[in-house]
């Protein structure tokens, strides 16, 4: 089973791989044939993306785990404090969830 998920992922990468080499290629070629201070003021512009990139992810990722966090403690104050979720809960027996799991 591990062998087949690392097989597979092995196809995909080098499909991957040899969708983009060609892209990776060309670009070299072109920095290869510029001068050096054109080739450092492209390396700090692609880094400051990256950068920024990086950057903005980080703060996209903070918010959506500040937001679960949220709906997660009122979630448990609700399952834990008040009888709201019991109702909810009590209609859903072990049948009832594996026949909507298998619409």
């Amino acid at each position: 089973m591990l062998f087949n998920f690392l097989t597979r992922t092995g196809a995909i990468t080098d499909t991957i791989s040899d969708f983009v080499e060609p892209y990776i290629t060309q670009v070299i070629d072109l920095l290869t044939g510029l001068p050096v201070w054109l080739q450092a003021v492209a390396l700090l512009v692609v880094s400051i993306f990256t950068l920024v990139g990086i950057i903005v992810f980080i703060k996209k990722f903070i918010k959506l785990f500040l937001v679960l966090a949220i709906i997660g403690g009122i979630l448990y104050v609700l399952y834990t404090q008040t009888d709201i979720l019991d109702g909810i809960l009590g209609t859903f027996s072990a049948s009832s969830t594996s026949i909507l799991l298998f619409m």
